[in-house]
């Protein structure tokens, strides 16, 4: 076992220029659901690990048959698998948002350096106008001009600007001041879901990433979740207020036109939706992704 600045590499597979895939939660869980699902199906070997101590601070402790617990810290996994391919996988899942993020950040980089990692990979959800039932798109950011048209081989559509919260989005920015490649796949969630796991969305972009990787894995489960939270989002969608409901209506409508996008739809509907979907949580009527 070895143990570098709070980084433990328990295990040293002979991976050939391997690709990177990192993610944490996130909106719609979409990130970390399409990391774990990818790893659970290739059935990746833990290797390693980032001592959670010196990035967390837990702020309670539960109590469990009158006693206190010690105190619980997330998880940060490193994976690896394909070491018999030219481009082998280190996939890396973090349980938890890390407090010290940009430092965090340096760690997860210096073993894919370690690794020589060719390009890292992330995901994110993309908030849209957009109703529960429609297949999701997905978007994508790069770190340097040479992978836009990498990008458009595979039909994504090209995030122009805007931003991406968290390590999903913060370790791409630290990997460019690196010099190193990498790409974020986003997958469209309605902006009224933003609270709710989207398997559909981590699907989406999971088949962008598996066709990017030339990998196959049967996707057969998210879809399975996909139709189990249906009647979930159904009455989620059905609690708007109307004039909300006929806005994302309206969005649909312009996104049958290739040209047209609901990047343009007024943003201070989208802040209206947030604050009537808090005030429904504080209820006791939301629903939370785990």
């Amino acid at each position: 076992m070895e143990t570098v600045e709070s980084v433990r590499i328990l295990k040293r597979p002979k991976l050939r220029s391997p690709y990177m895939v990192a993610a944490w939660p996130g909106m719609g869980g979409v990130a970390i659901i399409a990391a774990n699902y990818l790893r659970q199906q290739l059935k990746a070997e833990e290797i390693g690990e980032i001592d959670p101590y010196h990035f967390f601070s837990p702020a309670q402790v539960l109590i469990q048959d009158y006693l206190i617990q010690a105190p619980e810290f997330p998880e940060s996994k490193f994976y690896s698998w394909g070491e018999d391919r030219d481009h082998g996988l280190l996939i890396f899942t973090g349980s938890s948002q890390p407090e010290r993020g940009y430092e965090f950040a340096q760690r997860v980089l210096d073993v894919a350096e370690e690794f020589q990692v060719a390009r890292i990979y992330t995901f994110a959800a993309f908030p849209m106008f957009i109703h529960h039932s429609r297949r999701p798109r997905v978007w994508g950011t790069v770190t340097n001009a040479e992978l836009v048209e990498y990008l458009e081989e595979f039909g994504v559509r090209l995030m122009e600007q805007g931003s991406i919260g968290g390590l999903n989005g913060l370790l791409l920015g630290v990997a460019k001041e690196r010099g190193m490649g990498g790409i974020c796949l986003l997958g469209e969630i309605p902006v009224y879901a933003t609270q709710v796991a989207n398997p559909k969305a981590a699907q989406a972009v999971l088949e962008v990433l598996l066709e990017m990787l030339d990998i196959g894995i049967d996707l057969n489960e998210l879809s399975i979740w996909s139709e189990r939270i249906e009647p979930d989002m159904n009455k989620l969608y059905s609690a708007l207020p109307e004039n909300m409901r006929e806005a994302i209506d309206r969005a649909e409508s312009l996104a049958a036109h290739p040209k047209s996008t609901e990047t343009e739809m007024d943003r201070s509907l989208f802040q209206e939706i947030e604050d009537f979907l808090e005030e429904q949580r504080k209820k006791g009527k939301g629903n939370q992704f785990d």
